[in-house]
This record gives structure tokens, sequence and C-alpha cells, in this order.
């Protein structure tokens, strides 16, 4: 465990620390990192980053990857894993409030953007203009090359309203998917 005063979402562990323990395949298992959600919303983006980069590694095995292709994504999963402010759930009979982390949002979002064919998700950014106000979504995305970019910005679209108002009971408002880039399948080519 490391003394470290950067701990992950209060667990008592670093951001080395959970890259170490995904590198050891998350055994033997730490309970404070598999129960802080925080904690969780950085290994799936760190195992997602791992799968990503072995599966561009493997593509591309002749050309080095740039450094500041990787330090670009390295700073966007820095920024997104801390938990973000408290969006208001609901308030229960007996007054106690619900609340989800714009962290675990921007996990939800990512997940939604796994599950959509040609797809790869760069930045999200959620607002809420208005404490009690829906939230506006904004997304920008690349498109796997072929890809029809109107049907898969409007599958993202869908997928994320369904699965914010799903999981979190929220209202949605904008939900802006902008294609930020278009990549190819190397073995296409």
């Amino acid at each position: 465990m490391s003394d470290d005063v950067d701990d992950v979402g209060g667990s008592g562990y670093s951001l080395e620390d959970l890259s170490a323990y995904l590198d050891r395949g998350r055994t033997p298992r730490i309970p404070a990192i598999e129960r802080n959600a925080e904690c969780q919303a950085l290994l799936a983006s760190m195992e997602r980053m791992g799968h990503l980069s072995r599966e561009i590694v493997d593509e591309q095995a002749a050309e080095p990857l740039a450094e500041s292709w990787y330090d670009e994504i390295m700073r966007e999963v820095m920024r997104e894993f801390r938990a973000g402010r408290d969006i208001p759930l609901a308030r229960t009979a007996d007054g106690t409030q619900l609340v989800v982390t714009e962290g675990a949002l921007y996990e939800l979002i990512r997940t939604v953007g796994d599950d959509v064919p040609g797809v790869l998700v760069g930045r999200v950014r959620i607002d809420q203009p208005e404490p009690t106000g829906p939230l506006d979504v904004r997304v920008t995305v690349s498109v796997l090359f072929g890809y029809p970019m109107q049907g898969t910005v409007e599958l993202m679209r869908d997928g994320i309203r369904a699965a914010i108002e799903r999981h979190g009971e929220l209202r949605v408002g904008r939900v802006d998917v902008t294609v930020g880039d278009v990549h190819v399948d190397v073995e296409d080519e």
C-alpha cells in the first residue's frame, strides 16, 4: 500500500499501486480496491487502454507508437479517473441524498462506446447547468473508416441517453456526439 497523499478515492492506494495490482492479475484480491468505485473506474480504463495498446502494437509492430499519442490518452484517463463532483440522484424518505459521481458517468459513457462497433471514445464532458436540471453530455469519438458516421453517431447518442437514464435515473438533455477523427483498421490496408 502506498503512503502517498495521492491515493485513489480514499482507498489508500496510488495510481502506481493500482497499475501493479492490475499487472498481477488483481491477485491477491484487495477488498479496499475492489469495493472502491474510483479504483474500479480507473482499473477499467487501464484495462481498456492496455487492450487497445496491445491491439495497436500487434497490428503495427513495425512502427513504434508515438509518445505524444500515449501521453495524450494517459492525460485524459488521469483527468477522468478522479471522481469529480457528486450529481444528485434522489432523496429518500428519511432525507438521505443519493448521488452518482461524474467519474462513474464518464465510465458508463465509455462503456457505451465499447459496445458500438467501430467507435473509439475520446473526450467526455458532462454539464448540468442547474442543480436539478437535465445533464448535457458532449462526447468526441473516432469512427472506423467505412462505418456510416450518421448511424454510428445515432447509436452512440441513443446508447448514452438510455444508459444514463436506466442506470442513474437521471434526466438527460442534450447529447452531442462529435466525430473528431476517422481511424483505419490496419488489416484493411
